[in-house]
């Protein structure tokens, strides 16, 4: 078996085609900028970060995810702190409030904070949509769901499968390693440039 110390770690720019560096580039420039973010939000955008720069893509989505699921917690528990007296403020804890809440989940954050004005209409459905295709599928360890809701990859090789009259068992075999690893080089960047996006245009 391989020792795991005789590798070293590769920054993003050796590993990949100018394109996706240029991206990654882009990307870690735009989380630098995130003015709103603070605490535990801030840790997490500095995580995402270190991620990107290490060039590990399936690391740096699964932080993308927390952080937009953080970001819309910090600002949902800081709009209910406004509107505490003086005296409320000093005696309750929001954000423990809200994490013994299973009731308040992403979803419903997501509609409050609409309802609210702070996001808007088009940017609450696309955050309803990456919590349903990104956040579940990869914090739950959920691979088949996740290539089969951002990409075409299963469909393809089910097609393949039935020209050359093969049984169709991906989904009972479940998906590979080739088939997750280019799925998530196809899409991880994309979804992480939709999560910074959203904290972009409605937490500043």
């Amino acid at each position: 078996m391989a020792d795991i110390r005789q590798f070293t770690t590769r920054g993003f720019e050796e590993q990949f085609a100018s394109e996706t560096v240029n991206r990654i580039s882009h990307l870690l420039e735009r989380i630098a900028k995130l003015n709103y973010l603070g605490g535990v939000s801030r840790f997490y955008a500095s995580d995402l970060s270190l991620c990107l720069r290490g060039g590990a893509l399936l690391g740096a989505l699964h932080v993308a995810s927390s952080l937009l699921e953080i970001v819309v917690r910090e600002r949902f528990v800081q709009r209910c702190t406004e509107m505490l007296s003086d005296k409320e403020r000093k005696t309750r804890n929001l954000q423990i409030e809200l994490e013994d809440c299973k009731k308040l989940d992403f979803h419903k954050l997501v509609e409050t904070l609409k309802k609210a004005e702070v996001f808007k209409p088009d940017d609450a459905n696309k955050a309803h949509e990456f919590y349903n295709t990104v956040r579940i599928p990869v914090h739950h360890g959920l691979p088949v769901r996740f290539v089969e809701k951002n990409t075409d990859l299963l469909a393809e090789a089910q097609l393949l499968m039935e020209i050359f009259g093969k049984k169709p068992s991906i989904h009972d075999s479940g998906v590979g390693f080739h088939y997750f690893e280019k799925a998530i080089e196809q899409s991880s960047l994309s979804l992480i440039e939709t999560a910074i996006g959203l904290i972009e245009r409605n937490f500043k």
